[in-house]
Order: C-alpha cells, then structure tokens, then sequence
C-alpha cells in the first residue's frame, strides 16, 4: 500500500493496476472509497466527502444508522439471503465476494421490487457491464444463486429465477493462462531449488492443489509416501479428501527447503501464509522471473494437461484435482486429443527426401487444360488398374499381396504361398485351383 496527501488514506492498486483507495486505521476495519481521487491534480470534491465519512465512520462519532429495508425489494432479499445458513456455511473468501458483488448491485437496483425483475433486466444489467465481462458474468452467476436460494425457501420468496438462461459474454476466454512447458522451466531456472518461490511451484504442479490448498499443506498431511487433505474449496457443503503421491520432484524441493510447522509454504518471518498473501507473493515470483502472464491458477491447469496428455481417464483425473463433475476432466482431455491428432496427422506426411506419391486414379498423357479432340468412339486404353482395369491400383497392396501368396480362406494367415509366379509386366497369380484340406474332402464324402 502507498500513503496518499492525505491522513489515513491509502492507494492499493488491483493485480491488473486499477486504482483502489481506501481509509485505514490500525486496529480499525478499514473502508474503500470509490469516488474519483484525482482530477487535473487537485483532490475532488466527491473523493473528499468520502474520506471524512469514512473517518467518521471508523472513529465512531457519526456511525450510520442502517435503515430497515421495505420488504420485496432487492435489499430485504439480500439482506435475507445474508442472514441465511445456507450463505454462512460457504467459505469467507466465497462470502466476501458475494457480498462484495451484491453490494454493487443494490447501489442502484436496491429500492427495485425483485419480484419484477424479468430475464431482460438481467441481460441490461449484464451488458452495462460488457467493458469487464468477467464481472458481468459474475453478477448473472450471484444473481441465479440469490434466486435459487428464494426459491427454495418456505414459503418460496420468488416464484422463477430470471437469471437462467443467460449466456456468458466472456464465454470465448480461456481463462486463465496455462503454464507451458518452457514456462515452468523458465520459472524453475530463476527458482532454484530451496526457495520458497520454487517450493510453491513444486507443491501445485506436482499434486495440482489450489492455491487454497497450497497455503495450509504440511507435515500432518504426510501419510506413507502419500499427501491425504481435505480439499478448502467446499469443504463445509461437499467436503472432498484428496489422496495423491509424492514425487520425486516434490520430495527434492521439500528436503532442501526450510518449512513451518504445520504448513510447508511459510514467510521469510516463519509464519503460515495466507490465501491472499501467497497469491499475491506468486505474483512477485512470476514477475521476478520474467513471467506475468502467469498466475497461480494456471500451474493448476497446466499439470491437468500434463495428466491428460499422458492418457489419464476422466475418473482418474477428478481423483487428482478433487473435481466432482467428469465434464471438467473431459475438457483436458479432449484438448489433449486433438493436440494429439494434429501431431499424428502431421507425421504421415512424407518427408522431403521420400517420393512424391501421385494418385492413380488420374489417367495417364491426360491434362485438365490440354485434351485432345476424339470425335470418334472413345476406346478403353489397356492398363492394369483403375476403371475399366483387371488389377488394383494401390501397388503397396500388390506388393504386400504378392510377397504372401494366394488368397485362402482356410490358411492360418489368410494366404496360400506361391510355388511359382508368371511375369509379363507384372506379378500375376496363377491359375490353378486350390486344393481341399482333408478336414474338407472328409466332410464332402458324408
């Protein structure tokens, strides 16, 4: 954080640089501003207004007074939806960015009568946010868990969920980045074994944890050459016990590198990290080694394609990551597929120095803007394959063909072979009649 011109107020930047300050005492929550700070160099009016209610606020003298929200509107719902067990039992990081989202959102929709609210008004609402489509998405997706929750109530609060149905405006991201191979190898070359840059890096490509994960494994978790945790995400609804190996690689970086008690990753002060702070220490890490295109999501996905590239099965690969649908799986491994195929595809192509193959379905002495006149009958032109012809076409057929032999249904192999073959041109078969095993002759004499 950097202090601002005025007391208290502090500027902290987003991880993609937009500007955030906020009021902040210590021992005090401290509260975000969101007017505009600066304007041709002078503090705005709007900006000043906000800070002195927020010193207000945080000193106590003029706390302000909640009013009671009007039943049906968008506030009481929320303020419902707060209240209920259902909204307690997700994770506080879940909580705080659903509160933060809603709050947002009922600035300008809170006095609304939600039971109005129509499908349309959520597609507005959406595209009056198309300049950040992730956060658009991400109000559709609170808004159909608000409703579903409603709707689920008794006796229900909402009669329908306007938000089902609308379809994502970020929907052609990937997401985020996936580490490459040459990526990780990078970030390894500038990590070196024994830090705790590198530690985390081994953590969550080797057992493929969150970044959640990440910050709480250690020692405890150890069990025969195995890790065995309970998964954060979820963990109060849909606990999830991942049980995974310890590689080789992973068991190196832990044997050089200095841990904590209870958790592997800990700070240059000997202290467990926190979600947030590990986040925001991998970012440090990326940047520092030439990497900010990188995060700590992406080493998640970029060890499931590694999985998936080395014929890992959808169930497989939820007992990896923990993940409780096979379609997520499927997604890596269809990717991985057709990666796959491009490359197979690419390796039946000749190479340079090997012959160009010509199709023999093309006639010979005949060109598409040459052809001479025949105003007579056509005649056939003799030739030993194609239409009209006695052989086939395809010479690696013959040739395979005629190194076995005859053609036999009984043989062990499907071929008789050749005593002898005639040349004129070409490898023929000859003509003669094949003879009957004795297990058939014994059979035609009953």
């Amino acid at each position: 954080m950097i202090k601002t011109r005025l007391r208290y107020c502090v500027y902290d930047p987003d991880p993609r640089g937009n500007p955030r300050y906020y009021v902040r005492k210590k021992g005090r929550k401290k509260i975000r501003i969101f007017e505009k700070f600066d304007d041709g160099g002078n503090i705005t009016e709007a900006f000043m207004k906000a800070y002195w209610a927020a010193l207000a606020e945080i000193d106590g003298a003029s706390s302000p007074k909640k009013e009671v929200p009007r039943e049906d509107t968008f506030d009481w719902l929320v303020d419902q939806y707060f209240r209920s067990n259902e909204f307690n039992r997700l994770e506080l990081t879940t909580q705080s960015d659903k509160r933060s989202v809603l709050a947002r959102f009922c600035v300008t929709a809170g006095p609304l009568p939600y039971k109005r609210f129509r499908q349309q008004d959520v597609a507005n609402s959406q595209l009056k946010r198309k300049a950040t489509p992730g956060a658009a998405d991400k109000l559709v997706k609170v808004l159909r868990a608000l409703f579903n929750w409603a709707m689920m109530q008794s006796p229900p609060l909402a009669s329908g969920n306007p938000a089902t149905g609308i379809k994502k405006l970020n929907a052609a991201s990937e997401g985020f980045h996936t580490w490459t191979p040459a990526e990780i190898d990078k970030y390894r070359a500038h990590h070196l074994i024994g830090s705790t840059p590198r530690l985390a890096l081994e953590i969550m490509i080797n057992i493929g944890a969150r970044i959640s994960d990440a910050a709480y494994i250690g020692r405890q978790h150890e069990s025969g050459g195995e890790l065995r945790f309970t998964a954060r995400k979820n963990r109060n609804r849909k606990p999830t016990v991942i049980e995974v190996p310890m590689t080789r690689d992973l068991v190196a970086a832990l044997r050089h590198t200095k841990t904590g008690d209870f958790t592997y990753l800990v700070t240059e002060y000997g202290r467990p990290f926190t979600v947030n702070g590990l986040g925001n220490r991998m970012r440090e890490w990326c940047n520092a080694a030439g990497l900010p295109q990188c995060s700590s999501h992406g080493l998640r996905k970029a060890a499931a394609v590694i999985f998936a590239e080395n014929g890992a099965s959808a169930p497989e690969m939820c007992a990896v990551f923990g993940w409780s649908k096979l379609e997520t799986a499927e997604i890596y491994i269809r990717k991985a597929g057709r990666r796959k195929m491009a490359i197979n595809a690419y390796a039946r192509l000749p190479d340079s120095n090997k012959p160009k193959i010509v199709s023999f379905s093309v006639r010979e002495n005949e060109s598409e803007t040459n052809r001479g006149k025949n105003h007579g009958k056509s005649a056939t032109k003799k030739r030993n394959g194609g239409p009209g012809g006695t052989r086939t076409p395809n010479q690696a057929v013959m040739r395979r063909v005629n190194g076995l032999g005859r053609y036999c249904p009984w043989a062990p192999c499907g071929f008789e072979p050749l005593e002898s073959v005639a040349f004129d041109g070409i490898r023929r078969f000859p003509r003669r009649t094949p003879e009957i095993p004795p297990a058939f002759t014994s059979l035609t004499n009953r």
